[in-house]
């Protein structure tokens, strides 16, 4: 299984919830309701929903909902999600933008935000999308094309979000426009070391390179309670794409709190080194590629935009392995498509014609434009700067064009 299944709210629930968790405002940005939804016995999230005006007599609804998931808190980078969100609302689309507030902080570590996140994709897709005008038995009352959008921390579970909710022929992701995404938490400790070698590159409010990894490290250590945890593909995306290339460490060791316990653990710690046979040094692991999505998940991976900034060697590192991943994934799967035909490899190739390979450069092509990546010269974040408002309405068109 791919995702984590929730169960699911009745229709009395849903109604309470949206009457007593509504608000609304006169606003020319037309109407804006905040929803609780509940996540079982672990409390609940909020979806700010924001509705365009109704279009005129005549005019079909739009079939679409962008989900925006709000940046988190990042070491050395301030971010701006009311910003975003306000300009989101600003850009005239013509379907309903919510924004989804997850849950993520020392106290509510992961996984909890990627169940919070596909609580409330479950709600979005229940209850935004506009209905069928004919119901059939066994198809869902409701039809529409989602998008998510996301940014840093937010970043990362949009990315989740669309890799695991875009299951051929239903409804699902089918677009996903991320800035500076966090899709990879393992490779934290490599970066650091790779980093201290350079020179420290200035990122935003006057920090360094060195200084964002280490403090990307720290709050790594404060929002996984286990290293296995950030080894989940659902945590770090790019998992899903390739192998970690490492194995997963151990977790820290229980501090004893007073003098017979730490007895008690040299005790423990004596017997292992006696008792285990000696291993031979491990063989580094290699990052290799995965062949995500297999068919038989019946998945249809969407198209993504992605932007980053030079100025975080660290942030523009991960998306662009990330496009480059994607555009392999991309590659792979219309092959797999293509009447069954195997997926050659590189050394296959050179044996091909030349009829077939311009089929496999077209594919590679078409890869491009499913997977594409802009990169600034600054820090490339969703902001209220001049460039950020521009990035926040290029985002927006290509997200309308993607849900046409």
């Amino acid at each position: 299984m791919l995702r984590w299944t929730p169960r699911s709210a009745t229709r009395r629930d849903w109604g309470i919830l949206l009457l007593h968790g509504r608000r609304r405002y006169a606003s020319t940005l037309s109407s804006l309701e905040t929803v609780k939804v509940p996540c079982h016995s672990n409390g609940f999230i909020t979806l700010d929903i924001h509705r365009p005006p109704k279009p005129p007599s005549g005019q079909a609804i739009a079939s679409a909902v962008l989900i925006y998931l709000p940046p988190g808190r990042v070491p050395r980078i301030e971010s701006q999600p009311a910003t975003v969100f306000a300009q989101l609302r600003e850009q005239g689309l013509p379907f309903p933008i919510v924004q989804l507030n997850y849950r993520l902080s020392p106290s509510q570590p992961f996984p909890t935000p990627v169940h919070d996140v596909l609580r409330g994709y479950d709600w979005i897709k229940e209850h935004l999308p506009p209905k069928r005008a004919i119901t059939l038995t066994g198809r869902p009352q409701r039809n529409g094309r989602l998008a998510v959008c996301g940014e840093l921390l937010g970043g990362g579970l949009a990315a989740m979000l669309a890799l695991t909710e875009c299951r051929n022929g239903q409804r699902g992701i089918v677009a996903a426009a991320l800035s500076n995404p966090m899709v990879d938490w393992v490779d934290l400790d490599e970066d650091f070391a790779r980093i201290k070698t350079t020179a420290g590159a200035p990122v935003a409010s006057g920090g360094t390179a060195n200084a964002l990894a280490a403090g990307l490290q720290a709050l790594r250590s404060k929002l996984f309670r286990k290293p296995e945890h950030y080894f989940d593909p659902f945590a770090s995306p790019i998992l899903f794409l390739r192998s970690a290339g490492g194995a997963i460490p151990p977790a820290p060791p229980d501090v004893p709190t007073d003098d017979m316990e730490h007895l008690t653990q040299l005790n423990r710690e004596e017997f292992r080194y006696v008792s285990e046979p000696a291993q031979e040094e491990a063989k580094p692991l290699r990052k290799t590629s995965k062949r995500y999505p297999s068919p038989l998940l019946g998945l249809r991976l969407p198209a993504f935009h992605i932007h980053a900034g030079k100025s975080s060697s660290l942030l523009s590192g991960q998306a662009e392995e990330f496009v480059r991943r994607l555009r392999q994934a991309h590659v792979r799967q219309a092959g797999e498509q293509d009447f069954g035909r195997k997926v050659l490899d590189e050394d296959e190739i050179d044996d091909m014609s030349e009829s077939e390979k311009s089929e496999i450069a077209q594919r590679e092509v078409e890869a491009r434009k499913k997977a594409q990546l802009s990169v600034s010269q600054d820090l490339g974040l969703w902001d209220s700067s001049a460039e950020g408002r521009a990035r926040v309405a290029e985002m927006a068109r290509w997200v309308s064009d993607a849900l046409r």
